[in-house]
């Protein structure tokens, strides 16, 4: 952490192995990646976050919750240009040395090595950042999903699209054709990840292993993806050292059934450290109508394989789906299955609120059956009851937490 005083006020700056981050004059906090590309810049009571794919959002507190809106591209222009601006008036401050020194000064290697990241931040205006994202897309196809906790994740992509692709409330791989990649393919696609994010590598901590239920790849194809993937990007062997902190990935229950207790055995000792099932419902009703293809009880006993292995598990619920028609027997069902399933500490349960993706058949399946979506009261005490029915004394369930999905941004 470095704070020094120039004509304009007080700054600070910390850089850090992946990232650098700026607090101005009191006001606004800005964070870049080593490579100097944009991720979030608060400014006075706004908060912007970039995505890869240069989208910005935009976020500000209000009396009823955050709101949200994405920034049209002439906004996104003149954001990222006056920031770019800034960053360079900065820069030949700093590297002029007209300024005077709050904390120690750093070791010239730091020194140097922030003056470059800044440099860098500073080049990074709108049409620069736009050619990144043209990279981005080069490098990567389209990103649906992540759980929330894996937002900063290194995303790799074994597999592209959804082997399914039957769920109707879904729009994330409609139009992308499942695919799983050849090992030289995917070792190919591995080290193009690792020329485009560059020195800004460091700024993701842990691998996910992309795209829907990458998972259910059959071990010898999978094991041989896993072993190109640790030779291009390190994963730690424990809790310390160098390298990623552990691959994580979302699994099915109807496919997750196909590996034993040993397969998963093997694929921990790879560095997997947590599996993500959207269990949506556990009640089979629902599940029939959303045309899951797993059912309940399948998903428990995945989930049971998955921790006899060792491994942590998230769990992701829709709270108001299937609406008042299924109401009762969701909360009902989901809770059960829930508690079927052995969760402790270290696993994760996501509520994660409906949202209507436009282009998919819930809705007019939904009419058809004369279903009323849920109010936002309702909604809301239908996430309360099942985080009061999963609740326990000993403190030694899994953590509860929401998934909100107009908040991912990659």
């Amino acid at each position: 952490m470095m704070r020094l005083e120039t004509a304009e006020g007080l700054i600070t700056l910390n850089l850090q192995r992946g990232s650098l981050s700026l607090h101005l004059y009191g006001r606004d906090v800005l964070a870049y990646d080593r490579a100097g590309r944009l991720w979030s810049a608060t400014l006075g009571e706004i908060t912007y976050r970039r995505g890869l794919d240069n989208r910005v959002q935009m976020l500000q507190a209000t009396p009823e919750g955050t709101r949200r809106r994405w920034l049209a591209r002439e906004e996104i222009r003149r954001l990222e240009d006056e920031l770019a601006s800034r960053l360079r008036s900065l820069w030949r401050i700093l590297s002029e040395g007209s300024f005077r020194w709050i904390t120690p000064p750093p070791d010239e290697p730091t020194w140097r090595d922030t003056l470059l990241v800044l440099e860098r931040a500073s080049y990074m205006d709108f049409e620069a950042l736009e050619m990144d994202a043209h990279r981005f897309a080069e490098v990567y196809a389209p990103i649906g999903i992540l759980p929330p906790d894996q937002y900063l994740s290194l995303v790799v992509q074994a597999t592209t699209g959804c082997p399914f692709n039957t769920c109707i409330f879904c729009g994330f791989y409609r139009t992308v054709p499942f695919r799983v990649r050849s090992p030289e393919a995917f070792e190919a696609h591995l080290k193009a990840i690792r020329d485009f994010f560059g020195d800004g590598l460091w700024m993701r901590r842990t691998i996910f292993l992309g795209s829907a239920n990458a998972l259910a790849i059959p071990m010898p194809r999978l094991v041989a993806l896993l072993e190109r993937l640790r030779r291009i990007f390190p994963v730690q062997a424990g809790r310390e050292g160098d390298g990623f902190a552990g691959i994580y990935a979302f699994l099915d229950g109807f496919t997750g059934l196909k590996k034993t207790v040993e397969d998963y055995e093997q694929l921990r000792a790879l560095g997997l450290r947590r599996v993500y099932i959207g269990l949506e419902s556990g009640h089979e009703p629902l599940l029939a109508f959303l045309r899951k293809p797993a059912t309940a009880e399948q998903m428990i006993e995945t989930v049971r394989r998955l921790k006899a292995a060792g491994l942590q598990v998230g769990v992701i619920v829709m709270i108001g789906v299937g609406g008042d028609r299924f109401a009762k027997g969701h909360v009902e069902d989901t809770l059960a299955v829930l508690k079927a399933m052995p969760l402790g500490r270290g696993d994760l349960v996501y509520l994660s609120d409906f949202v209507e993706i436009p282009g998919t058949p819930y809705r007019a399946q939904a009419e058809a059956l004369g279903i009323r979506p849920l109010s936002p009261a309702e909604r809301r005490a239908q996430a309360e009851a099942i985080r009061a029915g999963l609740a326990r004394a000993d403190g030694k369930g899994p953590r509860v937490a929401p998934y909100a999905l107009e908040a991912f941004l990659y």
